[in-house]
């Protein structure tokens, strides 16, 4: 809302100029509070809403129930860093920084050492202070924005953590201390400040993360009732070690392993944080103006072992291939006014749609240019946005040169390396790509392929052709 005070009023410019704060807090109050959760490795098999049968997730079912589950959602990249910048900056991996969870040249070196095993000396590189992130979007337009637990963004450096990029508030773990990765952490961050998690000490197990990670998300909403809040609440959940905090209902259960009890133990264990998560946000009458979305930040991991669940439901692949069940995730969005509520939409998107979406969603001005669209039209009425008007796109990057994949409509074209022949799958007839096509289809093959050639920027930390 623009006011004009007319200088040869003075009364009236004092009463309008007077005015103007109520009317900004007005407005305020009208902005949606952006509640996303993001878990880490969770399988598109993972969910009872998706299909599901032995994990049981109650709360996030629900949540499908009163919001729109995307059964073609796809993260931003097939392994964490770089999905979680093209979450943050709205990019694909043909142009955001970061490409892969090490680079190939340049970077800051650092251990790489998880769970106390034995590192290795690696480089990564951060996501770096001229990318824009959706919080730094959020943040100039009135928005407390905190990030819980996973950033997985700031390699070695330590002036890119999550303050440095955008939020008001941090607390969580960062990549440089391994102490701070794990189940039962003994080091972790509360904005800047570095602590020590006593209970955790010496190899002890008193707290564990998703349990401190749901806490912490609790008390930010507490302080933020009165202010428009956007809170990235990134769990470690059911990513390796399966450390989970006990095995539950699943202890005696018939027919599975002890790593399927425990990966079902652990999002069992975050479905029901989030069951608290919500209950308190009613409680705190902010579940009516939240806008609440759920996803995971890749495929689920092949690491993980299970032998009776059918983590990735079908899907060919593991996290880190460009195929289905590494790409393809579990996607769900409630809107507070329940619009859509219990609706399925098959719409293809994926992570760089996101900055654009939460953009549109919260009215925030922004003139941020992304490789994603809004999807806001689709999560109003789904079915309605057209699938083939535009594409999605990834790249990977295996021992030499690079892999790439494009989907356009219900086409989806894989080129393994520079060296491999393109794959091309037909998704509406074959979502699991067991039948490549593209010999019959050459047509298509060209296209597809002029748009990898065309996505593809070259990165100073992912050289195509290396020494």
């Amino acid at each position: 809302m623009n006011l004009k005070i007319s200088n040869a009023a003075g009364l009236t410019a004092a009463l309008v100029g007077s005015a103007v704060p109520c009317l900004l807090q007005a407005q305020q109050a009208e902005k949606p509070n952006v509640l996303f959760i993001l878990a880490d490795d969770l399988g598109y098999g993972d969910l009872g809403c998706l299909g599901n049968r032995y994990i049981k997730t109650d709360n996030i079912d629900r949540l499908a129930s009163e919001g729109v589950t995307f059964t073609n959602c796809y993260a931003g990249a097939s392994v964490s860093s770089p999905s979680r910048c093209c979450l943050m900056t709205g990019m694909h991996t043909g142009h955001t920084t970061i490409r892969g969870n090490m680079t190939r040249t340049g970077g800051i070196e650092g251990i790489k050492e998880d769970a106390g095993v034995a590192g290795v000396s690696v480089t990564r590189t951060s996501i770096q202070p001229q990318d824009t992130t959706i919080a730094n979007v959020l943040s100039n337009n009135g928005y407390r924005t905190a990030l819980v637990n996973k950033w997985h963004l700031d390699g070695f450096d330590p002036t890119a953590t999550p303050l440095d990029r955008g939020f008001d508030e941090f607390y969580g773990w960062l990549i440089r201390e391994y102490k701070s990765h794990n189940y039962y952490p003994s080091i972790r961050w509360d904005n800047r400040n570095e602590y020590v998690i006593e209970e955790n000490l010496d190899g002890r197990r008193a707290d564990h993360n998703t349990d401190r990670s749901t806490r912490e998300a609790i008390e930010f909403l507490r302080r933020n009732t009165d202010n428009p809040f956007f809170l990235y609440l990134a769990y470690n959940v059911p990513h390796v070690p399966l450390d989970s905090k006990d095995l539950g209902i699943y202890a005696d259960y018939p027919g599975m392993s002890d790593n399927d009890k425990n990966y079902a133990a652990l999002i069992t264990h975050m479905d029901e944080c989030l069951g608290t998560i919500f209950g308190e946000m009613e409680r705190l009458g902010l579940d009516k103006n939240t806008i609440v979305v759920f996803a995971s930040d890749n495929g689920g991991a092949k690491a993980a072992g299970t032998s009776l669940l059918d983590v990735n439901g079908g899907l060919r692949g593991w996290k880190g291939d460009l195929y289905e069940g590494g790409l393809r995730v579990p996607m769900i969005v409630r809107m507070p006014d329940g619009r859509s509520a219990g609706q399925v939409s098959d719409f293809p998107c994926y992570f760089p749609d996101i900055f654009p979406t939460l953009a549109d969603m919260t009215g925030s001005y922004t003139t941020v240019d992304t490789d994603g669209i809004s999807i806001l039209p689709e999560v109003d009425s789904p079915g309605t946005m057209d699938a083939g008007a535009r594409y999605l796109y990834w790249e990977q990057y295996p021992s030499r040169g690079i892999s790439q994949a494009v989907r356009w409509g219900d086409w989806k074209l894989i080129r393994q390396n520079l060296d491999r022949a393109p794959e091309l799958y037909n998704l509406r007839t074959d979502r699991d790509e067991t039948n490549d096509v593209a010999a019959g289809h050459p047509d298509i093959v060209f296209k597809l392929l002029g748009w990898i050639t065309d996505a593809h920027t070259e990165s100073e930390f992912w050289p195509v052709n290396i020494p």
